[in-house]
């Protein structure tokens, strides 16, 4: 698969994971972003430039994936990226955190539905 292919790939599987999930918790490469099952995140948009696919959550912050495959796993979505960047601001503040990630996966940790 090409690299425009794989990108364009990601991001309908972003799309399709929020339309049906609607929220989901963040997993870097690095570990948890914040607490597990802590922070539910929504998708704002998600664009792909080149080889980039940019996932905007919570209209503030910002993921920016260089990615190599796409597996949904139930209410897992799992994203394996060669790198990547996080730009995020803390709750309640306005400083802008960055933090580049290394290959590994990223995932998107739906909650339990009954």
């Amino acid at each position: 698969m090409t690299a425009d292919g794989m990108t364009e790939r990601v991001a309908a599987a972003i799309r399709s994971f929020f339309a049906e999930h609607e929220v989901a918790t963040l997993k870097l490469p690095s570990g948890w972003f914040g607490r597990p099952n802590d922070n539910w995140h929504q998708l704002t948009e998600v664009s792909v430039t080149g080889p980039l696919v940019q996932v905007r959550l919570d209209e503030t912050q910002q993921l920016e994936l260089v990615a190599s495959a796409v597996a949904v796993d139930g209410r897992i979505l799992r994203i394996a990226i060669d790198r990547g960047g996080w730009t995020w601001i803390s709750y309640g503040a306005s400083e802008r955190h960055q933090e580049a990630l290394n290959a590994g996966d990223v995932e998107f940790h739906a909650p339990y539905h009954q």
